[in-house]
């Protein structure tokens, strides 16, 4: 019997210790599953990007050098130009206005009228002309009589006086013909209608080699000197126009290298800052709120073959690099973490989490700089779930086959 309660107790505390063991497993936690990333020592550079337009950074307006009729343009947005050699339009000297019965009844009146005038300018100046003959007759005839003594000098100076009076009345006469034949002249174009032969057409060449960017009047029309008729833009000079918030403006300064993404194409286009303009203003994001923004204007600086298919309009995202740091301490972004109003991170230390108050530097939209806190090779918890506290344990996350 002594035998058989010692086998119970036995069996008994075995139980137990089972029981309590699973118990412990039970309530010790487990590991958290985490996404371990690490400190690293490479290049980082500090930026700040925002969106914009593509458009030329050279555009030439070409206006009508002379009031007229303007043939219909057969140019058309895209098409290359050539400057001083392709002509963008033609205008016509303007075709005159049709009149009403009684206008045109005016205007012959008023044609008649000059004819008149100069018929009778024509008479007068054969009848002037014929008075100074006859005055130079005079004179001759006074003046043989004076070498002879047979006329008095008072006559021959007055025979001299009449001669130069009728040749000054003779070509007065003339100046006189001529204002009636420029008046027949004007009454007679009044009476020209819109079918009358115009002149020669004005030819437009294109001001610089491009393409056509807008075409601002194509259809035949009249129109006034000085009027747009279309845009060329030289392709070659392509800028991107960004709009940054003002206080990222203050950063830039011209000369700042730059590039282009997410502008549809492959890659980024490198490019520089050609200029912060020096006004701000006022812009409604889509979520409502009022944002004082600034233009800075990015000078693409690669070859034009790359971003050939870029044209004027076209949206765009810029970056401007403040700064570059070759050998920087980095971590990946999805480490960060807010502790106590500053950054931190988990650094893993024998299988546990601590959390690691660091500064940072450079952040772009993949990787932050570490100024102080960590050193090359730390691991860390990677975009740490809430189950992640300081001292927790943790383990690496396999990873799944894509």
């Amino acid at each position: 019997m002594a035998d058989i309660k010692w086998v119970r107790w036995a069996l008994a505390g075995a139980a137990t210790a089972v029981a309590v063991g699973a118990l412990a497993l039970l309530l010790v936690p487990r590991p958290v599953p985490v996404e371990v990333g690490a400190a690293t020592v490479g290049p980082i550079a500090l930026s700040v990007a925002d969106q914009g337009l593509a458009r030329v950074r050279e555009a030439y307006l070409v206006a009508a050098p002379v009031s007229g009729r303007l043939e219909r343009v057969e140019l058309h947005v895209g098409d290359p130009v050539v400057a001083g050699t392709t002509v963008v339009a033609r205008i016509r000297p303007a075709s005159a206005d049709l009149m009403d019965p009684r206008a045109r009844t005016q205007a012959e009146a008023a044609a008649t009228a000059a004819q008149a005038a100069v018929g009778a300018a024509q008479a007068q100046q054969e009848q002037l002309a014929a008075e100074a003959r006859k005055a130079d007759g005079d004179l001759a005839r006074v003046r043989v009589l004076a070498e002879k003594g047979f006329a008095a000098r008072q006559a021959l100076e007055s025979a001299e006086a009449q001669s130069r009076a009728g040749r000054a009345a003779v070509r007065a006469a003339a100046a006189q013909l001529a204002v009636r034949r420029s008046e027949l002249a004007v009454a007679r174009g009044a009476l020209l209608g819109p079918d009358a032969a115009g002149g020669q057409a004005v030819t437009v060449t294109s001001p610089a080699s491009g393409y056509v960017t807008r075409v601002l009047q194509e259809s035949a029309a009249p129109l006034a000197m000085g009027a747009p008729l279309l845009e060329v833009s030289d392709q070659a000079g392509l800028e991107a126009a960004i709009e940054f918030l003002s206080q990222d403006a203050v950063r830039i300064a011209e000369g700042m290298g730059a590039e282009i993404y997410d502008w549809g194409g492959p890659g980024t286009l490198p490019a520089v800052v050609r200029r912060v303009e020096p006004q701000a203003f006022t812009k409604t994001s889509a979520l409502g709120v009022e944002e004082q923004r600034v233009r800075v204007l990015l000078q693409l600086t690669g070859p034009p073959a790359t971003w050939a298919r870029l044209g004027p309009g076209y949206r765009v995202w810029g970056r401007v690099i403040l700064r570059r740091s070759p050998h920087a301490l980095k971590v990946p972004v999805g480490a960060l973490v807010r502790a106590d109003g500053r950054w931190a991170v988990y650094r893993i230390e024998a299988g546990r989490a601590r959390l690691i108050p660091i500064t940072v530097g450079a952040l772009t939209d993949q990787e932050a700089e570490v100024l102080s806190g960590l050193k090359g090779g730390d691991r860390l918890v990677v975009f740490p779930s809430d189950k992640v506290r300081d001292g927790a344990r943790v383990r690496a996350r396999a990873r799944t086959a894509d």
